[in-house]
């Protein structure tokens, strides 16, 4: 499945300081600013917008990089209505004592705070009965792509590719657990990419430990595996329906699933989201059914993912 190869937190970045020039955080500028839009809650009046990223300015905890950000954006009294980036470094840095190199440090230490505060909503002004709530594990889920094969309507593999922004300093570990409706199935995880593995079996199916080099707040990294079924457990009897699909334990902004058919395609296919685990994957009729295009495989993206909920592609055979 192909993928903007740009991170969402990445593309806010630019956004915000694309605001911070010319004539700063006005209104009528917030239009050119879509990632910050879609952060702040989607489509809605420009006034609400900027309110809301207002609101998460004044959330950042670093009160030198807050307070220049305000100046650069024009929200200040001392830089209010000044036409240019560098009108309202000079009129600041009076104030500061300090020079528009400092300053721009400054800035760009706050958008880079402020970009991950938007992507968590954790400030006053962020949207009611936000979609993402602060992070489970300190990370924010940018992407996670998974391609699952079956042959002869048997599991053959998954494949997945994973990018992550860290909230935390110190971060060097991510649990990765599998598991089937039994319990029995042990999985391996084989040719991991940007990290190392390490496995633990339990009653309930796998644990698996997925380490790379120790990340600060605010990295980004991308990693990825196969996993298969451990050993015979792959010959077991052939389900009448099945799924393929994860849980949200830590906010995700894009989970995009493909299931490959080897084979038999079943009749019945559709995708869920958002179902406990006593729920998924629920059924045909309230979910949204899904059809092949002359291939042997579909696709399914779903955004904004969290709360330890199960979304992802079911079917049924006859």
């Amino acid at each position: 499945m192909a993928l903007n190869q740009s991170s969402k937190r990445d593309d806010l970045i630019a956004d915000l300081v694309f605001l911070r020039k010319g004539r700063g955080l006005t209104t009528d500028r917030i239009f050119g600013a879509g990632t910050v839009e879609e952060a702040c809650g989607g489509p809605q009046p420009a006034e609400v917008t900027r309110e809301r990223l207002v609101s998460a300015i004044y959330a950042l905890a670093d009160s030198e990089s807050r307070d220049a950000l305000l100046a650069a954006y024009g929200l200040l009294p001392t830089t209010e209505g000044l036409p240019t980036l560098d009108a309202r470094r000079k009129a600041y840095g009076r104030q500061a004592n300090r020079g528009p190199d400092t300053l721009a440090d400054r800035e760009d230490a706050a958008i880079k705070e402020l970009a991950l505060t938007l992507l968590t909503a954790y400030y006053a002004g962020s949207p009611f009965l936000s979609q993402l709530p602060i992070p489970h594990g300190g990370y924010l889920m940018d992407y996670l792509v998974v391609t699952t094969i079956y042959r002869d309507r048997r599991f053959t593999e998954h494949q997945q590719r994973r990018r992550i922004i860290s909230l935390v300093n110190g971060a060097a570990s991510f649990k990765y657990v599998s598991s089937n409706e039994s319990g029995s199935a042990r999985t391996v995880l084989l040719d991991p990419r940007g990290c190392t593995v390490e496995t633990e079996y339990v009653p309930g199916g796998s644990v698996h430990v997925l380490r790379f080099p120790e990340l600060r707040r605010g990295d980004v990294h991308e990693f990825g595996f196969r996993e298969m079924i451990e050993g015979s457990q792959a010959e077991e009897d052939v389900q009448l329906s099945d799924f393929a699909g994860q849980s949200f334990e830590t906010p995700t902004l894009l989970y995009g699933q493909e299931v490959v058919f080897l084979g038999d395609k079943p009749p019945i296919i559709w995708a869920y989201q958002n179902l406990s685990r006593v729920e998924r994957p629920s059924t045909p009729e309230k979910n949204e059914v899904l059809q092949f295009e002359n291939s042997d495989s579909l696709r399914k993206e779903s955004r904004h993912l969290y709360g330890g909920l199960f979304s992802g592609i079911a079917w049924r055979w006859q």
